[in-house]
């Protein structure tokens, strides 16, 4: 009987990529697919995920399976080429996929090339251009509005996790007040490496998200806290042009540091200022993110696997 391994190798770390493999296990097996985690020989399962699913320790292969790759796994990729598995690349990140898929899908049989599944629209056309022929799925990723939503009254406080531009988190963080000494008094929270649930409730009690993201494939964090009532501004981060609207935040060109610190400046003060256009800036952020949701998620997930492997699907109802 097919089953559906979703490989891995985390480090202990939840990182977006680790959550979204995780729901995407999470979620077929909801949907009656035999869907597990394969966790690398040194793999460490991220600490504060929500997520559980079944655990495949660094077990042999069985004939029938589908190998999940995802797209950095590129010793993975290389060797899954000579498999007699079917492998699908899991891409999250289309610039990781440039820089570690190349080679090893180029060493795939033109007749075994893998389909390849897209967290996005900007993967899906990035990969689409590097591999033409490709099969190439999109499930977009969504956001845990179980988990992330408005809880109320929030500080002006600004959250942020800045492990991808920890430079311009300094930087923008002594700008601010030179350039816009209104806001030297400005609160700030970091939010790495904090369980999922804690990030949620920093989120809801935080008025304002300074986006970091850099190279992204789709930049879940922002969506996150737009669905938690915050205003956001900063960095899209390539991915994060699938979303980011003149409507939703205020947003400045990748890398412009004194853009960023501006777009700031301008969120604080909407908060500040209060009224109807803070109310538009937040419905158009809460708005955004519903349509990053896990129904929508769900109904493609389902899709593309009914077309992958729908021997793979054991009932029309959850797996145990």
């Amino acid at each position: 009987m097919a089953r559906i391994l979703y490989l891995s190798f985390p480090d202990g770390r939840l990182t977006g990529g680790q959550k979204m493999i995780l729901r995407h296990v999470q979620t077929l097996r909801e949907l009656g697919f035999d869907a597990r985690l394969w966790l690398g020989p040194s793999g460490r399962l991220p600490e504060g995920a929500t997520a559980t699913v079944p655990v495949e320790p660094a077990t042999p292969f069985q004939a029938d399976d589908v190998l999940v790759i995802p797209e950095d796994a590129k010793n993975a990729l290389a060797a899954a080429a000579g498999f007699p598995q079917r492998t699908v690349v899991f891409c999250q990140g289309h610039i990781k996929f440039a820089y570690n898929a190349l080679d090893a899908l180029n060493g795939f049989p033109a007749e075994r090339f893998p389909p390849l599944i897209a967290v996005g629209p900007t993967v899906a056309e990035a990969v689409g251009r590097l591999f033409p022929d490709a099969s190439v799925e999109v499930v977009r990723g969504f956001v845990d509005d179980q988990l992330f939503a408005p809880r109320g009254a929030a500080a002006l406080r600004v959250a942020l996790t800045p492990s991808k531009r920890p430079f311009e988190a300094d930087l923008i963080q002594k700008l601010l007040p030179q350039m816009h000494p209104r806001h030297a008094d400005l609160q700030w929270t970091v939010l790495e490496g904090l369980p999922e649930a804690q990030v949620a409730e920093a989120f809801a009690g935080s008025a304002l998200f300074l986006s970091l993201a850099r190279m992204e494939g789709l930049g879940l964090t922002a969506l996150e806290a737009m669905a938690s009532g915050a205003i956001c501004c900063g960095f899209l981060g390539l991915g994060g042009r699938d979303f980011g609207a003149d409507e939703n935040g205020f947003w400045a060109p990748e890398d412009d540091c004194f853009a960023a610190a501006d777009a700031l400046a301008q969120a604080a003060d909407l908060v500040k200022a209060g009224g109807p256009a803070l109310e538009r800036m937040r419905k158009a952020g809460l708005d955004t993110a519903r349509r990053w949701s896990p129904a929508v998620f769900r109904r493609e997930l389902e899709a593309v696997w009914m077309r992958l492997a729908p021997q793979a699907r054991r009932r029309e109802g959850p797996l145990g």
